[in-house]
């Protein structure tokens, strides 16, 4: 079995690696480590929970020295969080080695980061907006740069960060080592491989890996109206460690305001202050309290090994987005549960994740899930042996069909699912309106919008299916004239499709 020893790793680096614990090398370390120490390129599908951070942090330490007068490696990173954490983990690794590293993100102190710079560093770790920026000041000098790492590139590009990527990666030295980490081969993310990268070493590890056989997952069928109730009631009596994941900022707060006086609670989103943000986290860590409501800026990055159960409270955009969620528990060799809340016209997404993740997805029945307080036995989380054979009886299929989107197809193949939104004639919406509201808040381009259908409260507008979930989840925190937004799957045909449908042609 290979050891760290095995993969030509400095000795103040296998020291480094010793006092923080770490045994063995994982699968990525054991197989990028070496390449990227002898300068390949690396373009590796991995994710959160494979060691992806300390095979990159390994690498470019391994092979810049510390103590340069300029920046010589440059980490990008999509979040907060995640520049915190990685810088954290750089920090921790260069003990020995001397080298100095900064975390560069928005919502903290343009001074203090472009003081930090001024005294020195090594590794720069940041988020795209910011390093533009502070590239753009004149504050951050990228010329010596010769190690590059991309990490989640795949998200970076999700929250549109396209220019400013292109921006930095044209202000590094053309003549640098590039190491790309993504949790998808998708096309968008192999472009930037093959633009930006000198014949990359592909590495692909299981998005399976790290959860599929510690996590037992379930799913609940019930209305939005019972979900508060249900996730209190699965909450007492003995609470264990426990994300609960909403879609909305919006949603996160009112959670917390409902649930505060009963279970002491802490939240995370977007809109929080940074300080703010690092004490939740700081303080979930150090059990201050059992209960973190959060959007998915926590699905990515969060580095808590101890979780106990995951509720997706509201479903994710996708089955990525699901992936992440769900891993946050069952780490470090620790069982753990994930309860996904889902409503009926929501059913359809969850033989999209048994798809995507090759699991079975339990199916029980609201009066049938334990609290969560039962479901720890001897510090491990699963659910009791009576819970297991309850779960084990109830067939999956034993109600009616899931409600679908309704699906047509463009002349290029193109899916196009049929969406129903809760505005119409009485809120003073035109079809055209309807359309030119969602391209808008949606960021979607025509190609991507169909035929809509007017109703008086309801209307229905065709998206294309690789857009619709994004374009739901972005509707969700629209409000018009103080009106709370839905947009969900048509339940039913709309009426102009009973007549003879425009041709798809156009798209």
């Amino acid at each position: 079995m290979t050891g760290f020893e095995d993969l030509g790793l400095d000795v103040t680096l296998l020291k480094a690696i010793s006092d923080m614990g770490w045994n063995l090398p994982t699968p990525i370390q054991t197989e990028a480590v070496p390449a990227g120490l002898a300068g390949r390129d690396i373009f590796a599908q991995a994710q959160t929970g494979t060691g992806k951070t300390g095979t990159y942090a390994l690498i470019i330490m391994g092979r810049t020295e510390s103590g340069s007068k300029k920046p010589t490696s440059l980490v990008l990173a999509p979040t907060r969080e995640l520049a915190t954490q990685v810088e954290n983990e750089i920090y921790k690794l260069s003990k020995y080695t001397g080298h100095r590293s900064i975390s560069i993100y928005g919502g903290a102190s343009i001074g203090d980061q472009t003081y930090g710079l001024r005294k020195g560093v090594d590794i720069v770790v940041g988020t795209p907006g910011r390093l533009k920026d502070m590239i753009t000041r004149g504050a951050l000098d990228l010329s010596e740069i010769t190690e590059v790492v991309l990490d989640e590139a795949d998200r970076m590009l999700d929250m549109g960060f396209a220019d400013e990527l292109d921006f930095i990666m044209d202000a590094v030295p053309k003549d640098r080592h590039t190491l790309l980490f993504s949790a998808t081969m998708a096309e968008s993310i192999k472009r930037i491989a093959f633009k930006r990268m000198q014949d990359p070493m592909e590495i692909s590890v299981s998005r399976d890996e790290p959860v599929s056989d510690l996590v037992t997952q379930y799913w609940i069928p019930m209305s939005r109206g019972a979900k508060m109730e249900r996730l209190e009631s699965i909450l007492t009596n003995g609470c264990p460690k426990t994300v609960v994941f909403c879609q909305t900022k919006k949603m996160v707060d009112t959670l917390a305001d409902e649930m505060y006086q009963r279970i002491k609670v802490g939240t995370l989103h977007g809109d929080m202050p940074q300080a703010k943000r690092e004490r939740t986290i700081r303080s979930f860590r150090n059990n201050r309290f059992q209960v973190l409501i959060a959007t998915d800026v926590a699905a990515r990055g969060l580095d808590i090994n101890n979780i106990d159960l995951v509720v997706n409270y509201d479903l994710p955009m996708d089955s990525e987005n699901y992936l992440h969620r769900i891993g946050r528990t069952g780490r470090a060799g620790k069982e753990g549960i994930a309860v996904s809340f889902v409503t009926k016209q929501e059913e359809y997404h969850i033989r999209q994740y048994e798809r995507e993740t090759g699991k079975k997805i339990l199916k029980v029945r609201a009066d049938e899930m334990p609290s969560a307080g039962t479901m720890v036995i001897e510090d491990q989380v699963r659910a009791p042996a009576k819970a297991q054979r309850q779960f084990a009886t109830v067939p999956i299929n034993d109600t009616k069909k899931p409600v679908r989107p309704v699906i047509a197809t463009t002349e290029d193949g193109k899916k196009m699912v049929v969406l129903q939104i809760n505005l119409g004639r009485d809120d003073g919406f035109s079809k055209t309106q309807i359309s030119d509201l969602v391209k808008r808040v949606g960021k979607l381009e025509d190609v991507f919008v169909g035929n809509v259908g007017l109703g008086r409260s309801k209307s229905f507008i065709e998206i294309r299916e690789d857009r619709s979930d994004r374009t739901m989840a972005t509707m969700s925190e629209y409000l018009h004239k103080k009106k709370e937004v839905l947009m969900e799957p048509a339940d039913k045909k709309p009426k102009y499709q009973e007549k003879k449908h425009k041709s798809y042609g156009q798209y």
